[in-house]
């Protein structure tokens, strides 16, 4: 059809058409990706970006009022390096198209331009042979004719052009022999709005629906751990002052949008001070963490065929989660209306600070988004998956990852029974038991008695933070005050928290706590706190004068768990040899 005059209805339309390409091609897409972090997900990330516009955006008769819509989607849906770099370019057509209602060649030629450059600008340090290069020599299409349907053929073939020269332009592409994952894609786009354009066809049933995925094919590896991305509303800084902020914080570092709203992507060994950076400077509304290495262990080294998930109240160790090749779900916290998740967006020792001037704390369990994002990227690299988890009396977490479990039974989902330190010793003992060989019936029927050999004792500095979160009534919580009570807080055999000992000091506390040790013969043992080093470091020794061992770790608990224990606690998760009534 020719078309010399562009309607906001028009313009949607064509833009769906190239969606809808896109999408179609997103295994594809996922196969050659290798630049900048070859983690197998442009494609996925691509097609939750268009997913997002098909879903969200809203035609007008307006160009503007269309576009506007559109950017503010893309935004919304931007994911990975090439996902934000498109979003930019998508806002750009937007700028410079602003407040027209209908548009033409030339008009859509110098916004193809605009577009280009902002996408540019979004990047602190812009590389060729990439998605820009591509987005920059289709913009330099000089009209030939006045109608759209020539226009965009003629742009088309540039960006083909374009597209075959990235496998030379950059090494990575020449060693693989692909071109460009991003620019690719791109490309799609472009072959889908002149197939519109070519055929008037439009349809919206037969759109497939993409969820946000977590997919990885041939991951290399990177300097930095984490691939980070932040979506902040009403930020106080300009995009090009949060890239100066920013710069020396990690790699492949990308900001998008505008005031009202913008993205941050980053490669980073450090979220949890990015996020906390962060929050100085706009509201954080949404965040993601993809742990590259752990993807990488998943992807390319040896593993068992069951792969060990947890959530983050379970206090393992950094180096024991990496040599034992544990996923990890982080639980949500909420911190005066700042969301972060436990332990990878905040640490511990963040954590303290907030704990002391925040007003609200609260927590919330992985959602069946996240939840489905894990287990069908496990899925993709195991055979089984083993999930343990916190106490199912204490959090909604096991039964929402049962959710997915009951159409999966190649995944299996263990109540702990436990939290803190005592769900990381059954984590622990699940992990080497997998290293070992055994099956997951097998390892269930061995965890079952773990479990019941398996306590934790916590020595409390205060309950005004159990009383806070609902972990103990009001009526309690004033008692213990008054009485100046310091209970030994334990978990029954029913997952349940309760008070396992009283005392009215802390010294008196602590050896409550060496009486419930001495009750039985202690196979292992680890210690917890927060905030509380000095004396934990003290409990250790005295623990050890009494088995004889060493704690198996020392390590700070969780920030959802010292939203409920309180600064100053320590505890002791233990296993017997033989299970012990307390």
């Amino acid at each position: 059809m020719e078309l010399r005059l562009l309607d906001g209805q028009q313009l949607y339309k064509a833009f769906i058409g190239g969606a809808k390409r896109l999408i179609n091609d997103k295994h594809d897409l996922n196969r050659i990706n290798v630049f900048p972090v070859a983690d197998g997900d442009t494609g996925s990330n691509m097609a939750f970006l268009m997913q997002t516009i098909i879903n969200e955006a809203k035609p007008s008769e307006s160009v503007s009022d269309t576009l506007e819509s559109i950017a503010s989607a893309s935004l919304s849906g931007s994911r990975g390096n090439s996902g934000i770099i498109f979003s930019e370019y998508l806002y750009g057509l937007y700028e410079h198209l602003r407040g027209k209602v209908t548009a033409t060649i030339h008009d859509f030629s110098d916004a193809f331009r605009h577009a280009s450059q902002k996408a540019y600008q979004a990047i602190l340090n812009p590389v060729e042979g990439t998605i820009l290069t591509v987005l920059r020599k289709a913009s330099e299409t000089e009209p030939t004719q006045t109608d759209f349907v020539t226009y965009f053929e003629d742009t088309l073939n540039v960006a083909k052009k374009a597209l075959v020269e990235t496998t030379d332009e950059l090494a990575i592409l020449k060693a693989s022999n692909v071109v460009d994952a991003g620019a690719k894609g791109f490309t799609d786009f472009l072959e889908g709005i002149h197939h519109y354009f070519v055929t008037g066809e439009f349809e919206m049933t037969d759109i497939i629906h993409i969820e946000e995925a977590m997919e990885d094919i041939h991951v290399e590896d990177s300097e930095e751990r984490y691939c980070t991305e932040a979506l902040i509303m009403n930020s106080k800084k300009t995009s090009d002052e949060l890239k100066q902020l920013f710069a020396q914080d990690g790699s492949s570092l990308i900001v998008s949008g505008r005031i009202d709203k913008t993205r941050l992507h980053i490669h980073t060994n450090h979220p949890d001070q990015f996020f906390y950076k962060l929050s100085e400077y706009g509201q954080i509304v949404e965040q993601k963490v993809d742990d590259m290495h752990r993807q990488l262990d998943a992807v390319r080294k040896a593993h068992p065929e069951i792969a060990i998930l947890t959530d983050s109240i379970a206090d393992v160790p950094a180096d024991l989660m990496d040599k034992y090749q544990i996923h990890l779900l982080p639980i949500g916290l909420l911190v005066d209306d700042v969301p972060y998740l436990d332990k990878v967006t905040i640490s511990s020792e963040t954590f303290y600070k907030l704990l002391k001037k925040a007003d609200h704390f609260s927590s919330s369990q992985p959602n069946q988004k996240q939840i489905e994002r894990t287990l069908d990227f496990l899925l993709d690299h195991y055979k089984e998956v083993l999930v343990i988890t916190v106490s199912s009396q204490m959090s909604g977490t096991y039964n929402a990852f049962m959710q997915y479990a009951k159409d999966h039974p190649e995944v299996k989902v263990f109540d702990s029974l436990q939290n803190s330190g005592a769900e990381g010793l059954v984590v622990l003992e699940a992990a080497k038991l997998v290293e070992a060989g055994k099956n997951t019936s097998e390892i269930v029927e061995k965890l079952n008695d773990f479990t019941k050999r398996t306590k934790i004792f916590v020595s409390v500095n205060t309950l005004k933070y159990m009383v806070k979160q609902g972990r103990v009534s009001k009526v309690t919580g004033i008692a213990a005050k008054i009485m100046n009570l310091k209970p030994v807080i334990g978990i029954d055999e029913n997952g349940k928290g309760m008070i396992a000992r009283k005392a009215l000091s802390l010294n008196g506390n602590v050896r409550q706590i060496l009486e419930l040790v001495s009750k039985g013969k202690v196979s292992q043992y680890a210690i917890v706190h927060s905030e509380a080093e000095e004396r934990a470091n003290k409990l250790a020794q005295k623990i050890e004068n009494i088995t004889g061992l060493k704690p198996l770790y020392t390590m700070s608990i969780s920030p959802v768990v010292s939203m409920n224990a309180g600064l100053g606690t320590i505890a002791v998760a233990l296993t017997y040899e033989n299970e012990v009534k307390i």
